[in-house]
């Protein structure tokens, strides 16, 4: 695929062709934090793996998460008036190996507490978020959720993440609390 050259003004003309394998592969190598997204709706919990979430806003405090269409628990997260983001330990790969695995007891594999607005927070994530659901969009094959963030558990910890379709820990190139220059 050829990318056109930007013009005067800095900006690129239309990309001409596309490639998806090419498009997956090259997202492949953002590393990501590992979430696993938990609601629960009329007394039935539900969970899914996420690498897609972001903060949006701190005035008023609005993260997003994005869920493909097709998941199984997509019409839950359509109905969910609460949504926890749990952002996982570096131990807990076999919990977010589990939330992505259709037809399996997700919530089995790890000990969940429930939040001040019902929906589950994973015990020793590095941190978990519990918010309302603010707004739902569409967005080509997925739905973005935006959740305005009503709890905040920070549990410490180094984060598990995802990159290269691998799992990874982190190796920090300075000590903590160091600023880079």
């Amino acid at each position: 695929m050829t990318i056109p050259a930007r013009d005067q003004a800095g900006t690129r003309g239309p990309v001409t062709s596309y490639d998806p394998q090419a498009y997956r592969d090259g997202l492949s190598s953002m590393v990501t934090s590992v979430c696993v997204v938990t609601t629960e709706v009329d007394g039935t919990r539900y969970g899914f793996t996420a690498n897609s979430v972001t903060s949006v806003s701190m005035d008023p405090p609005l993260m997003s998460v994005c869920l493909a269409d097709t998941a199984d628990v997509h019409s839950a997260f359509s109905r969910a008036e609460s949504v926890a983001v749990n952002v996982l330990a570096a131990d807990q790969f076999q919990v977010a190996q589990a939330f992505a695995t259709p037809g399996v007891d997700r919530f089995a594999t790890a000990r969940f507490s429930p939040g001040e607005l019902g929906a589950p927070l994973l015990d020793g994530a590095t941190l978990s978020l519990e918010g309302a659901v603010h707004q739902r969009l569409t967005a080509g094959d997925h739905t973005i959720i935006l959740i305005e963030v009503a709890g905040v558990v920070v549990g410490g910890g180094e984060p598990l993440t995802y990159q290269g379709r691998r799992f990874h820990t982190l190796n920090p190139l300075q000590p903590a609390g160091k600023n880079p220059a």
